[in-house]
């Protein structure tokens, strides 16, 4: 049975023998509502103290596993089976694997087949940027630009589009933006509407 009271609960799994310190990049922006889920393993078990004085910044809720089993992928495993455990106990909550293993990709391919509500990121901050961004942000900076009004609107649900589905990378992320608008849009106008939204993309 499902989680009633996590009903919106957001869940960052954060590979940290992948990502180290820079995976945790943004974390001060997370709420009460997020859980944070380290696992590290004994090839990257040392958390500093200033890592921890940074963690203290958080309103989220943080939790460690530590991975003792042995093995090149115990911790990819232990991550993904994690993972169906939340979705078991809430269906409606969203899981982040922050990581840069691509290995992830078909955990989350095969959830997302399921209408679960999972992503990749590279780190926290690049879900909390991308959340921020809304429609009226980049219809106002693509305003003055020599494009249709149709075609301003169909730039921001692109742009919306793309920054909600998330990439592993930021430049992955920039590409498919990129590649998405020159389908539509043309090379040249493409340039327009990039040049508009690249300081939202960051």
């Amino acid at each position: 049975m499902g989680d009633k009271k996590n009903k919106k609960k957001n869940y960052y799994l954060v590979d940290y023998e992948n990502v180290h310190k820079s995976g945790l990049n943004g974390i001060e922006e997370l709420h009460r509502t997020d859980t944070v889920i380290i696992f590290y393993s004994e090839n990257a078990d040392s958390l500093s103290f200033e890592l921890h004085h940074y963690l203290a910044q958080t309103k989220a809720v943080v939790k460690y596993i530590k991975v003792d089993t042995e093995g090149k992928n115990a911790l990819d495993f232990q991550l993904s089976s994690y993972i169906g455990y939340l979705i078991g106990r809430n269906e409606h909550c969203k899981c982040y694997i922050v990581s840069n293993d691509k290995g992830y990709h078909n955990v989350r391919d095969f959830w997302q087949k399921r209408d679960a509500k999972i992503k990749m990121i590279s780190c926290i901050k690049s879900q909390t940027n991308s959340a921020g961004v809304k429609k009226s942000n980049v219809l106002e900076v693509l305003r003055d630009i020599s494009l249709t009004d149709e075609e301003k609107t169909q730039a921001a649900a692109i742009i919306r589009h793309q920054l909600k589905t998330g990439a592993p990378q930021l430049s992955r992320l920039k590409i498919n933006i990129n590649n998405e608008l020159i389908h539509k849009f043309g090379t040249e106008k493409t340039k327009l509407i990039y040049a508009a939204i690249k300081p939202l993309i960051k």
